[in-house]
């Protein structure tokens, strides 16, 4: 497991995080292997080793880089980059290597996929003409950071009968205001216009007057193959825009959700999973080497899913915070089953 290395020392003085390397480590074991947690910075590419941490013992230890390495570090950095390659030239097998990815790049990946039309919403870079005509087709629109943002600078585009209205997220806090539309673009400062994209708004269903989406995860398993793990509702706070829990989100059964809605919980569910796996098959095509995703699925009123967002790091927390504990450790156990899976194919299929 590919850490940053203040990451690996906090958790080796017992230190708070969403990560939880016992669950790793026990999944391991299970199967009868070992966890390694090292950071690119820690590794000696003369010797062929990396100085890390067994996820149990508080001391660093040096050892072989191991053979099959799950990513879980943001490396956007040139050096990163260049250093994953080297490891893949020396055969090690790396998965997740590229996990920040732009909304508008991911659109355009799936785009690629007619199937997959019906699900995405309108989506391009910002400009005052794609505003435009987003906004002559739907009653509302977001404007969005095109990298991870956590929901912070997000901001939804409302026509209401005595006019346009901006509701712009910050830090949970919602900033609501009327606004022309030719003032719309504006709201972006100059410097950050190309790095944000326009989407049609899509009509959530809400619960107790509030939007709701789901974070579903879709992941490569001991076989090799895609699978859905499990979903779970999102649900946004009092009159905010975006339903992320950094933002004070609420995470809440699907099941329960389902039902409070008078839906038929499998067939909806199956439904959600069947596009969770489309889109990761869809992706893998031009992002090979992924293999662990959280996707971002919203329904509207007649249960039809629409893809919003996809997460090359999900934190996994949502899970364990609506109470789906059996589910959220399968988040943990199941990449770990699939690195073991690579391991023993590597190894000719014997055990190590």
């Amino acid at each position: 497991m590919m850490y940053p290395r203040d990451l690996i020392a906090r958790l080796m003085r017992g230190g708070r995080s969403f990560e939880k390397p016992a669950l790793y480590v026990a999944a391991a074991r299970e199967l009868g292997e070992e966890m390694w947690f090292f950071s690119l910075a820690d590794v000696d590419w003369k010797r062929g080793t990396a100085r890390g941490w067994n996820g149990v013992d508080p001391v660093w230890q040096r050892r072989p880089i191991p053979e099959v390495i799950l990513n879980r570090t943001r490396t956007t950095r040139p050096s990163a980059r260049r250093a994953i390659l080297r490891l893949k030239r020396m055969g090690k097998l790396v998965r997740n290597e590229r996990n920040v990815v732009s909304k508008l790049t991911i659109h355009r990946i799936l785009s690629r996929d007619e199937s997959l039309h019906p699900h995405l919403p309108e989506t391009a870079s910002l400009s005052s003409r794609a505003v435009a005509e987003l906004l002559g087709r739907n009653r509302s629109l977001y404007l969005k950071p095109s990298r991870a943002s956590v929901g912070n600078g997000i901001i939804r585009i409302s026509k209401a009968a005595d006019g346009t209205y901006a509701e712009v997220n910050r830090l949970g806090r919602t900033i609501r205001r009327r606004v022309g539309a030719n003032g719309i673009v504006r709201l972006i400062g100059k410097r950050r216009r190309r790095s944000y994209l326009v989407q049609q708004g899509i009509p959530l269903m809400k619960y107790d007057g509030r939007p709701v989406d789901f974070r579903v995860s879709i992941q490569k398993g001991e076989d090799g193959r895609w699978q859905y793990t499990g979903m779970v509702g999102k649900v946004a706070r009092k009159r905010a825009v975006v339903t992320n829990l950094h933002c004070g989100g609420q995470s809440m059964k699907a099941s329960a959700l389902f039902e409070a809605w008078g839906w038929d919980a499998s067939a909806v569910e199956a439904r959600v999973a069947a596009l969770g796996l489309r889109v990761a098959e869809a992706l893998e095509r031009s992002l090979p080497g992924i293999s662990d995703l959280g996707l971002d699925i919203a329904l509207d009123d007649a249960a039809h899913p629409w893809f919003i967002e996809a997460n090359f790091r999900d934190l996994r927390i949502t899970f364990r915070d609506a109470g789906e504990r059996e589910t959220w450790a399968s988040t943990f156990r199941t990449p770990v089953r699939h690195a073991v899976y690579l391991l023993r194919a590597k190894n000719g299929g014997a055990a190590t």
